[in-house]
């Protein structure tokens, strides 16, 4: 069974959701309205748990975990302080540390600077860390993009919301039907449309969106001493295959699978073969 908790992380109530037990894999999901731990990993919480001890969190403003008084908008950079100190205050090490979408750019950042606490570390489908093209071929992705995580309509009721997810899916189950209809609850009930609604221009210009990797991932990834597991999906139009494959070029120690019949949440679409990956990688 998935057990639900909540944990101080130097005053924020933190929420994670956890299952199994050996050793530690301590899942970030991406960002957007909905996304939390849970409904993000149910399926690797469920199918990797009989090895592992799966630990997937809430970041900040996301699922059951505080949101900032102010109400605004925290990014990706301004998690990492929080994980970092969400993994310590579990008292694990040298854990293996998985990202999606943006929760990809937290991983790195914290392999980056804090390499006693993750030894392996895997990217999924990881845009918010993978190089622009630099020429035309940004124009095609970076408006899937904004088609995709438009949200200039009023918030989507629930049906409305699990009704896009259930067309977006390409492996639906009761189980991420089960998860979705939780996390937009507790996203609707705490106004986090709002704070999507009233994002940054930096976080909705994506030519001004990408800076932030080329100021705090790329410049250090010689200092990434973890293994790299990159998985990416060949149908996902808002993240090109061959913005993955140059990610694996920057990142010497590292290995690049590409999975068909998968769009942005490949660990949902191709949830056996992304945990077997996972599971043969590991040793």
């Amino acid at each position: 069974m998935i057990t639900e908790h909540s944990i101080s992380v130097g005053g924020i109530a933190t929420s994670y959701c956890e299952k199994g037990a050996g050793e530690p894999i301590v899942f970030l999901h991406g960002a957007g309205f909905g996304a939390e731990g849970k409904n993000s990993f149910v399926r690797q919480l469920n199918g990797l748990s009989d090895q592992f001890r799966v630990i997937a969190v809430d970041q900040l403003h996301f699922g059951g975990t505080d949101y900032p008084a102010d109400g605004k908008y925290i990014n990706r950079l301004g998690r990492v302080d929080h994980v970092i100190s969400f993994i310590e205050a579990l008292g694990v090490k040298q854990i293996t540390l998985v990202g999606h979408s943006e929760g990809s750019f937290v991983a790195a950042r914290v392999a980056i600077m804090r390499p006693d606490l993750v030894s392996k570390l895997i990217l999924l489908t990881a845009s918010s860390v993978s190089p622009a093209f630099g020429d035309d071929r940004d124009e095609a992705w970076m408006q899937a993009c904004r088609q995709t995580y438009d949200v200039s309509d009023p918030m989507p009721s629930e049906e409305e919301y699990i009704a896009a997810y259930r067309k977006s899916c390409r492996a639906y189950g009761q189980d991420l039907e089960d998860a979705n209809r939780e996390a937009y609850r507790r996203a609707a009930a705490r106004g986090q449309y709002e704070i999507f609604q009233n994002l940054p221009e930096e976080e909705i210009d994506l030519r001004i969106y990408v800076v932030l990797q080329q100021r705090y991932i790329f410049p250090y990834l010689d200092r990434l001493r973890a293994q790299t597991l990159i998985i990416w999906s060949k149908n996902d139009p808002t993240v090109p295959p061959g913005r993955g494959m140059n990610l694996a070029k920057l990142i010497r120690n590292s290995d690049f699978y590409l999975m068909n019949n998968a769009g942005h949440s490949i660990q949902n679409d191709q949830s056996e073969a992304v945990n077997r990956l996972i599971r043969q990688w590991h040793g």
